[in-house]
């Protein structure tokens, strides 16, 4: 049996197979992510300053993917990965066939950030939020 950490996250095929499904649905879905062991991080500053550089990143090299939507929250429009919450964040997509291209480019260019990665609805969806909780 799978401890609950081993279970935390999706692979990428299974993100991509969920995020597929909702896409069709919806148009949109929420790509997420939280960061691995993020309490034994010893400079919690220097991640956090790590994870705004990362996503800054992401949004650029990633924007037409990118759609203005107001899934995580119905008060305010979001484009790309907002602030994280905590160690986690989410961005809406509007492409599945993107996410092993975003996965892999941050395993590459931010290989000290460990992340799990999730597929969610919207910001109501307990099950597919899970990863950044």
């Amino acid at each position: 049996m799978k401890s609950k950490k081993e279970s935390k996250g999706l692979s990428i095929d299974e993100c991509v197979k969920r995020a597929d499904e909702l896409i069709s649905k919806n148009g949109v879905c929420l790509l997420l992510w939280d960061v691995k062991g993020s309490s034994k991080f010893e400079d919690r500053n220097k991640l956090q300053i790590d994870l705004f550089a990362m996503m800054k990143d992401l949004n650029k090299k990633f924007s037409e993917y990118f759609p203005k939507n107001t899934l995580a929250t119905m008060i305010r429009e979001e484009i790309g990965f907002w602030g994280p919450l905590g160690d986690g964040s989410w961005a809406g997509i509007n492409s599945a066939r993107i996410i092993p291209e975003i996965i892999n480019y941050q395993k590459e260019n931010y290989p000290n950030i460990p992340l799990y990665w999730g597929i969610a609805e919207d910001g109501w969806d307990k099950e597919g939020l899970k990863v950044v909780k």
